[in-house]
């Protein structure tokens, strides 16, 4: 039987879903597809082997390094600029260039969309959102008017002169009316950028050599067909849903859940042994801009403790550091699976637990390991960067949880 795994984040991103994705794909026989299913090159997903090398995964699945196929799925925005960069990196830094196969409804960013955010942001001064610079939202937006929108197989097959004029009309008609219907204006040092010679040609080169490398698919159940694995690997996490309007507007522009991937399964024939993995942090982080409860000094969870991945930039700014929320945590995994379990009403549930070195093995927050993890069907530890391993009990008093 096909089996699949869906891998969402619990709170607001950086919980770990790159190893969580990169384990599920090594512990499986077999072709392994890994779907990319919201969001875009703006996640940083981050697999780390035990020889020191790493790589910070955007445009290609996790999974990518155990030999899985990429799969961009429709609600995933391409970046061809980002893309080119990226490929380049996997295969100087392991000697790999891993198959991207991109659906033919994706949308794709440009460097205007990039930038155009960017400018947003600034304008914003202490008002952020907490945009990441990868031009997500803009993205999104710019497409909702059709008039500037060509979807990956109709820009993928465009000529030289007529992707340099869609180019000239996102940048002279679309994007001076985006600023001022925000009241903005881009500053001569931005003009500058914008309209530098030879932009929109690096672009054409990228999204021909992006065009070239990777499959399009038009038909979602054919493809999976040929995989008895796949492993759906979500960007950013629960508590930043799109429809999350509580905390509205320092939300992603994606669905966040499971139930995107919910759907994919349905659609194909035949059974799916489903998982839902759900990954979390011994504590909690947020980048960028929003509501953060539990939020603290680093010096509370580990002083010593480094990200790696999540440096500090002038968009998101730097990494946050809050107690794990128990409650907080449960509500919005409990809600996410009822919405799951009517679509796939046999799938379980897991949840991986990383950074519990950091820690020393508990949680940082108001909750015990053991009552997280016995809220779920199966459970999986980190006590490293590149190791996962199943939680089993230790006959302690306490009652806590140890890797096996």
């Amino acid at each position: 039987m096909r089996q699949a795994v869906i891998v969402i984040g619990c709170s607001y991103g950086d919980e770990g879903k790159g190893l969580a994705a990169f384990h599920c794909a090594g512990r499986r026989p077999g072709a392994c597809l890994n779907v990319l299913i919201n969001g875009g090159a703006q996640r940083g997903h981050t697999v780390d082997l035990p020889d020191g090398r790493r790589h910070v995964f955007h445009h290609f699945g996790s999974g990518s390094l155990a030999g899985a196929v990429s799969y961009a799925d429709e609600d995933f925005l391409v970046n061809p600029l980002l893309f080119v960069r990226e490929e380049e990196e996997l295969e100087a830094g392991f000697g790999v260039r891993p198959r991207l196969v991109i659906s033919d409804k994706c949308r794709v960013t440009t460097p205007w969309d990039m930038m155009l955010g960017q400018i947003i942001e600034e304008n914003r001064g202490k008002k952020r959102f907490g945009s990441c610079g990868c031009g997500i939202f803009e993205t999104i937006l710019r497409y909702r008017r059709t008039s500037w929108a060509l979807r990956w197989e109709e820009l993928s097959r465009l000529s030289r002169r007529e992707y340099l004029d869609h180019c000239r009309r996102i940048l002279r008609e679309y994007l001076p009316g985006r600023l001022q219907e925000l009241g903005m204006e881009a500053s001569p040092a931005w003009r500058e950028v914008l309209e530098s010679e030879g932009l929109a040609e690096h672009t054409w080169r990228d999204l021909r050599r992006m065009a070239r490398e990777c499959g399009t698919c038009g038909d979602w159940p054919s493809l999976a067909a040929g995989y008895g694995t796949i492993i759906f690997e979500a960007g950013q996490g629960l508590a930043l849903d799109a429809c999350n309007e509580k905390d509205f507007p320092h939300l992603t522009p994606s669905r966040t859940t499971s139930l995107i991937s919910a759907r994919r399964i349905r659609a194909l024939p035949g059974g799916t042994e489903t998982e839902i993995l759900y990954v979390t942090r011994s504590y909690l982080t947020r980048h960028g801009a929003g509501p953060f409860p539990t939020e603290c000094p680093k010096e509370r969870i580990d002083p010593l403790m480094e990200d790696r991945t999540n440096i500090p930039n002038p968009h998101q700014q730097t990494l946050r550091y809050g107690l794990f929320d128990g409650e907080a945590v449960l509500e919005r995994v409990r809600a996410d699976r009822e919405e799951t379990m009517k679509l796939l009403p046999g799938a379980e549930a897991s949840i991986l637990v990383t950074h519990l070195n950091e820690t020393k093995g508990t949680l940082a927050g108001d909750m015990r390991l053991s009552d997280l993890l016995g809220a779920f069907d199966r459970a999986y530890l980190s006590d490293s960067p590149w190791a996962v391993r199943p939680a089993v009990p230790r006959e302690e008093a306490d009652g806590r949880m140890a890797c096996g």
